[in-house]
């Protein structure tokens, strides 16, 4: 009530001790649950909320445990100086890793790491003892049932700072190792205990990169974060892990592999090998940027053991580029970062290969090809910590001024245009062009002072990024574009029936793209058009598998019947929910509405052709406006769709229905690829039932209207649009209520208002739930072809822009 009344506020706020464990010991489990996930808001000691938390620990409802176990949690931030108590409350965490339901296990294995780091810090000459003691604890939850409570044990591991390396050693082998040989005095358990704790700790890392859910994998590559740096011989078989992974289906998996290998490397525990390098190698050609673009991360950082390995980098480097022109940038920084780390290295590949890139001893390499950049970007860069210009041929840096812009662009993230050119100038002794500098287009024109290298050093080293968040937008519309240029590349695979391929590509696409938090409005629409376009195209693939597929009769017509209904409103939502459509994103939603109208046609009843016709004219009648604004040729498929509807013309639905005649024009359509321009904004909605669950229900009288408290939060919703509030009790009726909310106040971009909204249908029952929330008005659907709702209902279909919530009503008792 005080959450809703500013009145109360004060009143809960003073909420004494005895109060508060009166309320807490009530019978209500309601508010014990309540309170104890909110006890800090009110003024309780400490000490009396640790007794009340550790208490409620065992209360037989398990929402209340996890309400306890969470509030110890929270009570960790506070200091404790009883050892006694900070000993009992990690004991008692223990026990509850035993517990029978998943929810409670997951906050315990929370309240461990917690209070289990408190009790080593508080106990100095027990740390290593107890540090291990939570490891091989957490350890024997990594092959827990629950894939949320194996996610949040590796989470824990990753905050230990000290582990027994033979521990460590058995975390990453299936076989027991005899870890705790000699080790009775410091664990205190029998013979067999000891070879039960060998067992949970075993090959806990190995279960975990190989677990089936790649949620567990990725918190399993992040718990090897720190922990290689305790142990070289950890930090060797962690990298042999971690080799493996970057093979894994799933991009985030990937990702957080080559974050842990990054941070080995920044802590000098990462030892490449040749055994390594084919599947490190191997993410340069991954398909998706951002893993090719951690690898080049990681190769900056890398110290390589020997030439060969170098070599392979290098080739490496190349393929990648050959593959991936977009890269060329990261590609070439890369280079310059190796040269440097590999001076020598790099000196003797260049003298290797000089008279072939070298235009003057006619070099069997073009000199505007791609490899020989590489070759002179390698060159450049060895003198840079060493003095071996001497080594370094000086005409390579006279032929890098040539490829100025390519190269300082490719450097951009440690130099600039200017510093570059003039540590060019200062190794170009032979050139004969010390008179040059840089114009503002970025080619030699008039002299310059050339800097010394300690200068370019402190250069490389002090030059920030610049612009960091527009990188980072820039990056997520261009992954975007990624993922929209392989949904194309899978329509051979949709029409050849290679269903389980399809579904495959689009999970790993929508993995991909849940790599990215949702930034500005803009990425956070980007984002959210293409999860909407890919759940389409999924419908998509799953109609067109339906079509050639042998099943019974009644279950084809009811399948298909469902699939192109969610089709549809995919479709029309994902027209309505969005804002900035460029002419050739909406031309092409719009085609795809053309042809779910022409499958509809192509195996519905002949009753509902008409009113399919119908939509499919309008339709038409769209794209065709589009392409005359717009100067477009229309598609095969449109084409032949416009040429389709001239001719049956007037027609009776029974003569236009020819299934031949519909199927050939479906043979026509191809996936286009969707030029996605990234500038669009997303409409959609919060709605919250304010003070109102199944124990605290909205009271009314049968057959009179009762008011239901909202609150409702619009976001990119226009004036000029029209919304309405859609309550329905058992799924088959429904009451419409308009919701004039311009007269609420605010803007477009964020309206923020409460709304009690009537509902008139109670029916006679003791009780009931409704469901509600909020839809937007089609607004481009003629209202005669659209789906009446009733009078004084919408007009049009609605597009749904928000969750469904439900609302807990119970008729008054009238005794």
């Amino acid at each position: 009530m005080a959450e809703r009344d500013r009145e109360l506020v004060s009143a809960i706020d003073e909420l004494d001790d005895g109060s508060f464990l009166s309320l807490c010991f009530g019978p209500s489990v309601s508010i014990r649950t309540w309170l104890l996930n909110n006890a800090e808001r009110f003024q309780i000691r400490p000490s009396l909320l640790f007794t009340v938390f550790l208490g409620f620990t065992k209360d037989p409802y398990p929402y209340v445990r996890i309400a306890a176990l969470d509030g110890l949690v929270g009570l960790g931030n506070n200091v404790f100086e009883d050892g006694g108590m900070i000993e009992g409350c990690y004991y008692r965490a223990i026990e509850l890793l035993n517990d029978m339901e998943d929810c409670v296990r997951s906050a315990a294995v929370r309240v461990v790491i917690t209070w289990g780091l408190m009790l080593a810090a508080h106990s100095p000459e027990r740390k290593r003892y107890l540090s291990d003691e939570i490891f091989i604890n957490l350890c024997s939850m990594t092959r827990d049932m629950s894939m949320k409570v194996r996610v949040n044990a590796f989470d824990a591991i990753k905050k230990l700072e000290i582990v027994s390396e033979d521990i460590l050693l058995q975390s990453v082998s299936k076989k027991v190792l005899g870890i705790f040989k000699g080790k009775k005095p410091l664990v205190q358990c029998s013979t067999e205990q000891l070879e039960m704790l060998a067992l949970d700790v075993a090959g806990a890392f190995v279960h975990g990169v190989e677990d089936e859910f790649y949620q567990v994998r990725k918190s399993a590559c992040d718990a090897l974060y720190n922990l290689p740096i305790l142990s070289t011989k950890f930090a060797g078989e962690a990298l042999n892990l971690l080799m493996d992974v970057l093979n894994d289906d799933s991009v985030s998996v990937r990702l957080q592999a080559l974050e842990t290998l990054h941070h080995m490397a920044m802590s000098k525990c990462l030892k490449l090998q040749e055994a390594h390098m084919h599947m490190f190698l191997g993410a340069l050609s991954d398909s998706n940027g951002h893993v090719r673009s951690a690898l080049r991360k990681l190769l900056k950082l890398v110290k390589l053991p020997d030439l060969e390995t170098f070599q392979l980098s290098f080739n490496g480097l190349l393929k990648s580029l050959e593959s991936y022109a977009q890269d060329e940038s990261g590609v070439l920084s890369v280079l310059f970062h190796m040269g440097q780390n590999h001076v020598n290295m790099a000196a003797s590949i260049i003298q290797g290969v000089f008279k072939q890139i070298d235009p003057t001893s006619e070099g069997e390499l073009g000199f505007d090809s791609v490899k020989v950049t590489a070759y002179i970007v390698l060159a450049i860069s060895a003198p840079v910590l060493d003095d071996h210009t001497l080594r370094i041929p000086s005409r390579l840096f006279s032929y890098a001024v040539t490829l100025l812009g390519k190269i300082s662009h490719a450097l951009g993230d440690i130099m600039d245009q200017s510093t570059f050119f003039a540590y060019l100038l200062e190794n170009c002794k032979n050139i004969g062009s010390s008179d040059l500098v840089l114009n503002p287009e970025g080619s030699p024109c008039s002299p310059t002072p050339g800097g010394s290298i300690n200068d370019i050093l402190v250069s490389l080293r002090t030059t920030a990024m610049i612009n960091e968040q527009q990188h980072k937008h820039d990056d997520t519309i261009e992954s975007i574009k990624t993922v929209l240029s392989k949904v194309q590349d899978i329509w051979p695979l949709i029409q050849s029936g290679f269903l389980h391929q399809v579904l495959r590509t689009l999970r790993f696409c929508k993995e991909a793209l849940g790599t990215f938090t949702h930034g500005s409005d803009t990425s956070s629409g980007a984002l959210a058009f293409t999860l909407q376009y890919l759940k389409i195209i999924k419908l998509v693939a799953k109609v067109w598998n339906l079509m050639s597929a042998k099943l019974n009769c009644l279950r084809k017509i009811g399948e298909w019947e469902l699939l192109l209904g969610k089709l549809e409103r995919g479709l029309k939502e994902l027209r309505s929910r969005f804002i900035g459509f460029s002419k050739e994103e909406e031309l092409h939603i719009l085609e795809l509405m053309l042809v779910t109208y022409t499958l509809r046609l192509y195996n519905g009843e002949v009753w509902c052709h008409l009113m399919t016709l119908r939509k499919l004219s309008i339709i038409a009648s769209d794209i065709e406006h589009l392409l005359k604004e717009g100067s477009f040729e229309p598609s095969t498929f449109v084409f032949e769709a416009q040429k389709a509807l001239s001719s049956l013309g007037t027609v009776t639905p029974k003569a236009s229905y020819n299934l031949f005649d519909f199927r050939k024009l479906l043979q026509s359509f191809t996936l286009n690829h969707l030029e996605f321009s990234g500038k669009l904004k997303h409409i959609k909605a919060e709605l919250f039932i304010l003070d109102n669950d199944y124990e605290k229900p909205l009271h009314f009288v049968p057959g009179l209207p009762v008011g239901i408290p909202c609150q409702i939060i619009l976001h990119n919703v226009l004036s000029e649009r029209k919304l309405w509030v859609r309550i329905s009790m058992d799924g088959m009726t429904s009451q419409f209520v308009f919701l004039d909310f311009p007269v609420f106040g605010g803007c477009d971009e964020v309206r923020e208002f409460t709304y009690v909204v009537p509902f008139y249908r109670t029916p006679k029952a003791s009780s009931f739930i409704a469901r509600i929330c909020i839809g937007l008005e089609c607004c481009f659907e003629s209202a005669e072809v659209s789906k009446r709702h009733g009078h004084g209902g919408p007009r049009r279909d609605l597009a749904y822009i928000c969750k469904e919530k439900e609302v807990y009503l119970s008729m008054i008792n009238k005794g």
